[in-house]
């Protein structure tokens, strides 16, 4: 059984409607869209590998959409085929110029374009097993894998060094060490795995889990508290009860995070609040407000996998992951989720998640 994925774009029904039931039949799963805007959505949370698109279209063209796709990292490598009525030199210089792989022109031969699909798929299936587990530049990545192991081995050695005599306070903080070291290097290494099952559509969601966002939500400040000793004061909260339709290791994923920006982000004598109530009859609304270094309006429309903003200026910690991976679950789990930021005057990020249905 063929599980390859390809996302069918064209404005003409008839033409869309033919390329699904033609590509239905080779046994790809296929989705398509009337326009690229609504392209865009599909690829939320739903990652083909091919694309095939028109050019002239209402809304948003195949040009200003390929250009979109390609400025997020995640969907960058994707095969494009172009499909298109005309022949002129110059706009399918333009196409190739942006990274187009191939054209059919319409109308298309069904053997010419099933030739071109299988040739696409399979040098794009070449490219993703040879790039997994590859995260943003590399240098960070060894820094996120030996800083942490680092400190593990390193404390270790110490404590077995008989010749140190170390007092129990001694023995003590080099065990904090060790387990915040260890939690870093785990958070780093799921993180990946997370990605990897997100960028493979291997990542997915119950609609039967439940949570209750009050005790993940204690769950989650004591795990702060750890890592945040001389702050834990720093996170005000006022929640309402409610069971939320999402698992408690997604949700805690989610409060983690979002709370953890905030805390790092923020200088020491600021606080983060997160505030949660019942929205609707089928939505529960989080809103978390920090008062940090927030985010330029350029920089939230850049907001994707690995990127990470002046990490060098900031002293970040991580691989960029955490928010993709956090707007990911979210819109999984059929929930809506919204960030406004101004630089150096903090963020307010807005979450509406479903409502377990007893």
């Amino acid at each position: 059984m063929n599980q390859h994925k390809i996302l069918v774009i064209d404005d003409e029904f008839f033409i869309r409607e033919t390329l699904s039931e033609l590509l239905t039949l080779q046994n790809y799963e296929i989705k398509n869209a009337e326009n690229g805007q609504i392209a865009l959505d599909i690829l939320d949370d739903w990652i083909p590998d091919l694309i095939i698109c028109d050019i002239m279209m209402p809304v948003m063209d195949g040009q200003a959409f390929q250009k979109t796709v390609y400025s997020n990292k995640l969907l960058s490598t994707i095969p494009f085929i172009f499909l298109t009525a005309k022949v002129e030199e110059n706009l399918m210089r333009n196409c190739f110029n942006e990274g187009a792989d191939d054209f059919l022109t319409k109308p298309f031969k069904v053997k010419e374009l099933l030739a071109t699909v299988q040739s696409k798929i399979e040098r794009f299936k070449k490219i993703k097993d040879t790039t997994n587990l590859y995260i943003g530049e590399s240098k960070y990545f060894s820094h996120e894998i030996n800083t942490p192991l680092n400190g593990i081995l390193g404390s270790i050695d110490l404590l077995m060094d008989d010749t140190l005599n170390l007092s129990q306070e001694d023995v003590i903080i080099f065990q904090e060490g060790i387990k915040t070291s260890g939690e870093r290097l785990n958070r780093t290494m799921q993180n990946i795995i997370h990605f990897e099952n997100i960028k493979n559509n291997k990542f997915t969601v119950s609609e039967d889990e439940c949570s209750e966002i009050k005790n993940v939500f204690k769950n989650v400040l004591n795990k702060i508290s750890f890592h945040y000793k001389k702050q834990k004061n720093r996170v005000v909260s006022e929640l309402t009860t409610a069971e939320l339709a999402i698992s408690k290791a997604n949700l805690s994923f989610i409060l983690f995070e979002l709370l953890d920006n905030g805390l790092k982000f923020s200088p020491k004598n600021k606080k983060v609040v997160i505030e949660g109530s019942v929205f609707s009859d089928d939505y529960y609304e989080i809103n978390i407000f920090d008062y940090g270094v927030g985010f330029k309006e350029e920089e939230l429309k850049l907001i994707d996998a690995t990127v990470q903003f002046n990490r060098d200026e900031r002293e970040q910690q991580g691989l960029g992951l955490g928010l993709f991976i956090t707007k990911s679950i979210i819109k999984k789990s059929n929930g809506i989720i919204s960030i406004v930021s101004k630089e150096n005057e903090g963020s307010k990020i807005s979450i509406l998640l479903p409502i377990h249905k007893k």
